[in-house]
């Protein structure tokens, strides 16, 4: 039912381009019309319904149809219209299916012009690149971060060593141990997955120092690693436990759940670091795409608006009203009026950006087998990260000059 509907919603707005739409190289102001397709909640929608408003106010001759679909669908519904030839003008994206939509030729790279260069830093164009192109814009951040009970905890820890002995003092931590909940460990112990150049470093990363003080702590007093994300969700906000590794996304969960007669108050800080400097947690983005074969029109009004969501008034509308995090770096976290989306946005200054070349599913399920491997004690550390490697070589064939294994564990690709 909701493919079929967006389709016939494309066929009509296809029609309307072709009757009504006048040439932008005869007249400079925007005319036509733009689907926006999302997953926002009815809440969220409403919050970008008055962005969207103020666009149309700005721009009288636009018009916006804004189609909600949800999140498990959007992207197999994208793929379905964009071969059609009917996708929207514009989609509210994951930063994680930039390489997937590009090698399928559904998305088009933006021209420099196209991009304001207050909006690009380095931390964004890695977030949006993808084989020396770009594509689309990130709108909001959503890095893992530390949790804590403000009534159980004074001042929370900033190193492994001090999060240890919290626990053992009874402040209880809780986070799952998976490759993409827990990946934020890697680089306190090393120098991350990848370097500058995307070169696979795998032997520096500190990988296998990170499974190895998982394996080490996982029976620890005060440390608590399970797979049940909603489990320790409870937790958190029933005051059982004082840290909780989680995204944004998490916070309004956290309210409704917890004693709505005695709340507490929590915070949100950088995730504690290790040896080798701050812990660095993936950094999912969520991205504005613009559609390959909408119209020259369509696609027009599709990059200004995607410049206006993303400029610093419509961040902050979307940090004050629905508590995102802004990927706009000219736009300031102050500390003192968001204390909770600040404390994401620090975490965001460390987070991991995996390049958009490495096809993210078979990534992350080889990641996922090095931590039950080790943690359920089938391998070593050495052992679990050797495999990881070996997988990822094979996934990507990489060259030895292309990477970096562990000594004494060799990939099969030459």
């Amino acid at each position: 039912m909701i493919g079929r509907l967006l389709r016939v919603i494309g066929l009509l707005l296809l029609l309307l381009a072709t009757v009504s739409c006048r040439s932008s190289a005869a007249d400079d102001e925007l005319n036509g019309r733009v689907t926006l397709w999302h997953s926002w909640s009815a809440e969220e929608a409403f919050v970008l319904g008055e962005a969207l408003s103020q666009f149309q106010e700005i721009n009288p001759d636009v018009r916006i149809i804004s189609v909600a679909i949800p999140q498990d669908q959007i992207l197999n519904e994208f793929h379905k219209a964009g071969e059609d030839g009917l996708g929207p003008g514009l989609l509210i994206g994951k930063d994680s299916w930039i390489g997937e939509l590009a090698e399928s030729g559904l998305i088009r790279p933006l021209s420099p012009d196209e991009i304001p260069p207050s909006l690009i830093n380095l931390r964004n164009r890695s977030l949006t690149q993808y084989q020396d192109q770009f594509f689309g814009i990130p709108l909001s951040l959503a890095p893992r971060a530390l949790y804590y009970n403000k009534r159980l905890v004074s001042e929370p820890p900033v190193s492994f060593d001090e999060l240890l002995q919290e626990g053992s003092a009874g402040n209880q931590v809780a986070f799952v141990p998976r490759f993409e909940e827990a990946y934020w460990g890697i680089q306190a112990f090393g120098e991350g997955l990848f370097d500058e150049q995307n070169r696979f470093t795998l032997a520096e990363s500190g990988f296998t120092e990170w499974l190895s003080w998982l394996d080490e702590v996982q029976s620890a007093p005060g440390v608590i690693l399970n797979v049940d994300d909603k489990s320790l969700l409870e937790l958190f906000a029933t005051e059982q436990i004082a840290y909780y590794v989680a995204g944004p996304d998490k916070q309004a969960l956290i309210s409704k759940l917890m004693d709505q007669e005695n709340p507490f108050e929590f915070g949100i800080v950088s995730l504690p670091g290790g040896p080798q400097g701050a812990g660095g947690p993936l950094l999912p983005a969520e991205t504005l795409l613009l559609y390959a074969f909408a119209s020259p029109e369509q696609t027009r009004i599709a990059s200004h608006l995607a410049a206006f969501l993303v400029n610093q008034q419509q961040s902050i509308r979307f940090m004050r009203d629905l508590g995102r995090v802004p990927a706009n770096p000219a736009v300031q976290v102050d500390q003192r009026i968001y204390p909770l989306v600040n404390g994401f946005s620090q975490q965001a200054n460390t987070a991991v950006v995996i390049p958009n070349e490495i096809p993210s599913d078979p990534f992350i399920a080889a990641g996922d087998r090095a931590y039950v491997s080790t943690l359920s004690g089938l391998l070593t550390p050495e052992e679990a990260v050797c495999d990881f490697g070996q997988e990822v070589a094979a996934i990507l064939g990489y060259t030895a000059r292309e990477m970096s294994l562990p000594y004494g564990c060799n990939a099969s690709t030459e």
